[in-house]
């Protein structure tokens, strides 16, 4: 039986996560012996995805370790685990795991796959941060990205031994079909900067006069709640713009609304777009760095794209579909038949495939 050691800072609500999880679900029941390992303890105020007891864990925190030494005592922990364990495969997610886990591991037999999960201009930076990030992913064994944009930040020596696979959709969201039912613009995701939810909020406001019956629907929670709701009632749409927080039947949400919306400002490869594409809703989103959307929409076929920051754009692209009850059946059909591609067996097998080749290598 082999054994792979999954290595992420965290099991709390969030894509990169949910994707983790999957993949530890996946292989426990397959022929590897599974050991999820994480920076921080779980806290009772941040929910956790639900771990598979099949899968042993351990924490790098002890809950009192900080200061500068908070990385030298994560890298010189992960070394000790996987001294003691002697894993087949060690799979990291992230940034910061990922340089750890490579530090970590020097000199060691295991074989290193990192992935990088987000836009890595973003994740790694420029300048010297760059550079480490370039001359320490030469240590890997593999590395997976989810656009050939994001591959690009890196080397050739480390382009040539990484795969583009991205993220497995959850089976719920292929057994439901769209209706449209009501009549509600949803936006899917943490009401973070990073997913700039007020440029979605502030298209609405330039249609709202033409469609009075519509209102935007928020499906995530976090720090620009407050914004939201404070220009809601700037714009005079206080009874037209909702925020439901996290909905545990997401699908079903999706499934009636009459447009999703993604306005990010970057995004590695955005798993409520994926999920609203499986389930057949007409999309909208930005062409947004490092390319994930446009990797995953022909431009007005399976989904429309506009520009990142373009709030005309933005609006001019929800106008259409509202008006136009054809061309969003059309594109709601096109883009589920297109996440047949992203779903579940298909990207795990994927991985599958790719630990036994680094293995084998």
């Amino acid at each position: 039986m082999k054994k792979l050691f999954l290595y992420i800072d965290s099991m709390q609500f969030g894509g990169a996560q949910r994707v983790m999880n999957n993949l530890a679900s996946y292989f426990v029941g397959r022929d590897y012996k599974v050991v999820l390992i994480n920076d921080i303890l779980p806290d009772s105020n941040a929910p956790e995805y639900d771990i598979d007891r099949r899968i042993k864990r351990y924490f790098l925190d002890s809950g009192n370790d900080g200061g500068q030494n908070k990385n030298l005592f994560r890298i010189k922990k992960l070394r000790k685990l996987v001294i003691a364990e002697q894993p087949d495969v060690i799979l990291s997610f992230l940034g910061p795991p990922n340089i750890r886990m490579l530090v970590a591991t020097l000199g060691l037999k295991c074989r290193k796959i990192v992935s990088v999960r987000n836009d890595p201009y973003k994740e790694y930076g420029d300048g010297i941060k760059r550079i480490v990030a370039r001359m320490t992913f030469r240590f890997a064994d593999g590395c997976v990205f989810q656009t050939k944009d994001a591959a690009a930040y890196f080397p050739e020596a480390v382009q040539k031994k990484s795969r583009i696979i991205v993220n497995p959709v959850n089976e719920k969201f292929y057994h439901v079909s769209w209706t449209g039912s009501n009549k509600e613009i949803a936006v899917v995701g943490r009401l973070q900067p990073q997913k700039n939810p007020l440029l979605a909020l502030e298209a609405f406001k330039l249609i709202a006069p033409e469609f009075p019956e519509f209102k935007i629907v928020f499906y995530g929670d976090e720090e620009l709640r407050d914004n939201i709701v404070a220009k809601g009632q700037e714009y005079g749409l206080e009874d037209r713009v909702i925020i439901y927080g996290k909905a545990a039947d997401i699908e079903n949400k999706l499934a009636s609304s009459a447009i999703y919306v993604l306005s990010s400002d970057y995004e590695g490869m955005p798993n409520a777009l994926m999920e609203a594409m499986a389930v057949g809703v007409p999309v909208i989103s930005t062409d947004c760095p490092c390319g994930g959307p446009r990797f995953l929409i022909e431009n007005s076929k399976q989904g429309i794209l506009v520009p990142c920051g373009d709030v005309f754009a933005m609006a001019s692209a929800m106008r259409m579909l509202l008006d136009n009850k054809e061309m969003s059946i059309n594109i709601g059909k096109a883009a589920k038949k297109r996440a047949n591609d992203f779903s579940n067996d298909v990207i795990l097998k994927k991985w599958d495939d790719y630990f036994n080749e680094v293995i084998r290598r």
